[in-house]
């Protein structure tokens, strides 16, 4: 008899050497742990710092399943790839692996392209706003997908297709997906999971789920945080440094389950902001402090 999947996910922790998150990790492993997941993935950001970034890259590596990383724009700020993935026990910038009767895939989106080049991000080159998925990369998937018969899922740190911050090149891996469920005659590529924008946020295009997991800290706002925010004395006390950042009061963190019966859904997190929201401070943008409950369907669905 077939059984459900069960996966613990979070993005976007940014823990540092101004910000320890490691608690709001542990909060996840222990819930992952008490739940039987199958196994847990980050989506990227989850240090700046290789130095303390490996205390809460232990933290979440003490989970006693799977546990798979996406390598995210942050964590080559002052680190190469090649360290950071030292630091959290990552061989490969992307890969796949299979559990039950689905198939995943680890993406990497943190290259800048340069004339006819793409460059790994290495040391802010690049940064947030320039993330290409290399065309070699986009080979290997597609080779990747059509050399499954399972159902497929994607993890990204970048947005695809929803989000304000998506891949540059979005048109060349849309294409992908589409070349693959249309060869299956199916949805085949069911879903997209991504985080970066740090927000909540849900998109169904061309027969695919794409969704953002929401950071599980804070809301970054930047320069109009630190003119307007006013902050109880203990605020940064207990959150760490807030020049750009309103932290949510509890770390923000989804179950994903996938039943043999075609339904996803996503077990989320509600919290609350720390301090102004960014509604008072006249933030434009989506936002909200939660991973919303959802119910999907693989066969091509939306939203229930």
């Amino acid at each position: 008899m077939k059984k459900d999947i069960l996966f613990g996910i979070c993005a976007d922790v940014h823990h540092s050497g101004y910000s320890d998150e490691s608690w709001r990790v542990k909060k996840f492993v222990s819930e992952a742990t008490e739940r039987g997941a199958d196994f847990i993935i980050q989506l990227g950001d989850f240090t700046s710092y290789c130095d303390q970034g490996r205390e809460v890259a232990a933290v979440f590596n003490s989970f006693e399943g799977p546990r798979y990383h996406v390598l995210g724009n942050h964590e080559t700020e002052r680190s190469d790839k090649a360290t950071v993935m030292q630091m959290l026990g990552q061989t490969k910038k992307y890969y796949s692996f299979d559990a039950g009767d689905y198939h995943f895939v680890v993406l990497d989106t943190n290259y800048e392209q340069v004339g006819d080049e793409y460059l790994d991000y290495n040391c802010r080159r690049g940064f947030f706003d320039n993330c290409f998925i290399p065309p070699e990369q986009l080979s290997w998937l597609e080779a990747d997908l059509a050399a499954t018969d399972k159902r497929c899922f994607l993890f990204m740190h970048a947005t695809g297709e929803v989000g304000d911050w998506r891949i540059r090149n979005i048109h060349e891996f849309r294409s992908v997906l589409w070349r693959t469920n249309e060869r299956a005659g199916y949805n085949k590529v069911t879903m997209v999971f991504s985080g970066h924008d740090h927000a909540d946020a849900y998109r169904f295009k061309g027969g695919i789920h794409y969704m953002i997991v929401n950071s599980m800290s804070h809301k970054y706002i930047g320069e109009l945080y630190t003119e307007q925010s006013a902050h109880a004395p203990d605020v940064e006390k207990d959150y760490g440094e807030l020049k750009h950042v309103i932290p949510y009061k509890d770390p923000l963190y989804a179950f994903v389950r996938l039943k043999p019966n075609g339904l996803i859904q996503i077990i989320g997190k509600q919290s609350e902001y720390v301090g102004n929201s960014p509604m008072e401070l006249h933030w434009e943008h989506y936002a909200s402090p939660q991973i919303s409950y959802r119910e999907l369907w693989m066969n091509g669905y939306g939203e229930l």
